[in-house]
């Protein structure tokens, strides 16, 4: 069976990166781990897709250098924005992306900027073990994509229990692969915004809170939605978290479920800043 050799594929990587020390992160007061941990789930993922799967290998290999670059050397947030940019540009000439079922130039350069939104707010909730590497096979298990869900798996286990990260190169292949994923059944950027509605929420959030208390919105910190509630809840937030992810994907294609989305994303919010405040 494949998924006995995807198993099999990430071991041995993993048993690498242990044995030659290779793209280990190391615990700082920023980080949740206190051994050092291979970040190598995008390496995984790339080996994985290349042979198994026909995703564009140029693009895929793009991403997986940059992550590991960002990964080794803490890219500026200047460098990142450019080459998700890159990336974004890629994907918008690649694909018809819509916004309320038009297409135009204006709406173009919109979706630039919302790919990078995308992107950004993956990498936000990527930030507990097995929080976006389980978020991912939900989001790709409602997308139907199962051969690719399964590839997630082996992946998702080893991270839950912390003996690997994805890493910034797994965040931006992951990012890519579920934007690929949803293309292939939606186009409209509202939808698109509403389905994958946790992470948009994190862009958005995290805007806004570190506007309101006057800091740099572009740089980390320690107060998005996992890990406030993490604080509270410890464990139980993570399949709350699953289920608020899984929650947006069930709104229906129609324009009422901009009203739904709010109306658990503004509540959301308010608990969330009172949180962060604490």
């Amino acid at each position: 069976m494949r998924i006995i050799i995807y198993f099999l594929i990430t071991i041995l990587i993993l048993l690498i990166a242990k044995k030659y020390k290779i793209l280990l992160d190391y615990p700082n007061k920023r980080k949740n781990h206190n051994i050092p941990t291979p970040q190598i789930g995008g390496v995984i993922l790339f080996t994985i897709l290349s042979i198994y799967f026909n995703f564009p290998f140029l693009i895929l290999l793009s991403l997986l250098i940059f992550g590991i670059l960002d990964d080794m050397f803490k890219l500026s947030y200047k460098q990142k924005f450019t080459f998700e940019v890159l990336i974004a540009i890629y994907l918008v000439w690649k694909y018809p992306f819509t916004l309320f079922g038009y297409k135009n130039i204006f709406t173009d350069i919109f979706a630039i900027f919302w790919v990078v939104a995308f992107f950004n707010g993956f990498n936000m909730i990527d930030g507990f073990n097995g929080l976006s590497t389980g978020i991912s096979i939900i989001y790709l298990s409602t997308l139907k994509n199962y051969n690719l869900a399964l590839a997630y798996l082996p992946i998702f286990i080893f991270n839950f229990f912390g003996k690997l990260f994805i890493g910034e190169s797994g965040v931006l292949i992951t990012s890519y692969l579920l934007l690929l994923s949803a293309l292939r059944l939606e186009s409209d950027m509202v939808f698109l915004t509403i389905f994958f509605g946790y992470p948009f929420y994190e862009v958005v959030a995290s805007f806004l809170r570190r506007t309101f208390s006057k800091e740099n919105p572009f740089l980390a910190d320690r107060k998005h939605l996992h890990h406030v509630l993490y604080q509270k809840l410890q464990m139980a937030f993570l399949p709350i978290s699953y289920i608020i992810a899984y929650t947006f994907t069930l709104f229906p294609k129609s324009y009422i479920s901009i009203f739904f989305y709010l109306s658990i994303s503004l509540p959301l919010f308010i608990i969330h800043l009172k949180l962060a405040k604490k």
